[in-house]
């Protein structure tokens, strides 16, 4: 198992617990899971990976071809719930910041109408070729206990840097360890730089991704 003290582990463990558990409850008491579950999305992310150390959900959906249309008429429902106080839709394949990615993308920011945590939900529609799962995959079918903690203690130590999510992003984390067996987060931090210098990221691909 990890060499992370029992407490500092149990932390971690129980904050992804707790996460996972306020989004189910967001989801449910919104109407906004029903409508994303509705429209064919999955969960992809840190909450299907039991990963989670910030309000922070994933959703992709596969349309073949992508429409314009339903997509705006989802944008529709989804605001009409009257959690959303933030929107932002974004055309990835007419987008000239990201030539290259593909898919229609809602970003928004919801939180109660009365007040509470807000949380941010990313929502993309593509084909099922232009969405990169490969790697995905590999650390699902990699993943253990031990590096699901070394996960979690890794992106809760970096979540509140201002360059996650801009430059260092939570793939690197999971490539960093279990890819290249790395723990912990001075191992982690003196590994980004050189895969930084190796492969830089994209530029930030569309408004709320780097927020």
């Amino acid at each position: 198992m990890s060499d992370l003290p029992l407490a500092e582990a149990r932390r971690l463990l129980t904050l992804d617990e707790q996460l996972r558990a306020e989004a189910d409850r967001m989801l449910a008491e919104s109407g906004l899971g029903r409508i994303i579950g509705e429209a064919g999305y999955e969960s992809v992310g840190s909450y299907a990976m039991r990963t989670m150390t910030w309000r922070d959900l994933d959703f992709e959906r596969i349309q073949d071809p992508p429409s314009w249309q339903d997509h705006w008429v989802l944008g529709l429902q989804l605001a009409g719930t009257g959690w959303p106080w933030r929107q932002v839709c974004v055309n990835a394949y007419r987008d000239p910041r990201t030539p290259g990615e593909k898919g229609f993308y809602w970003g928004l920011r919801v939180a109660p109408p009365g007040g509470g945590e807000t949380w941010k939900l990313d929502l993309w529609t593509a084909r099922a070729e232009e969405f990169i799962t490969d790697g995905r995959e590999r650390w699902q079918a990699a993943m253990t206990e031990e590096h699901r903690l070394h996960i979690l203690a890794i992106k809760d130590a970096v979540c509140n840097r201002p360059e996650y999510r801009r430059s260092l992003l939570s793939v690197h984390i999971y490539e960093a360890v279990l890819e290249q067996g790395i723990e912990g987060l001075d191992e982690f931090m003196e590994w980004w730089p050189r895969r930084i210098e190796e492969k830089p990221p994209p530029a930030p691909p569309k408004p709320l991704a780097g927020d």
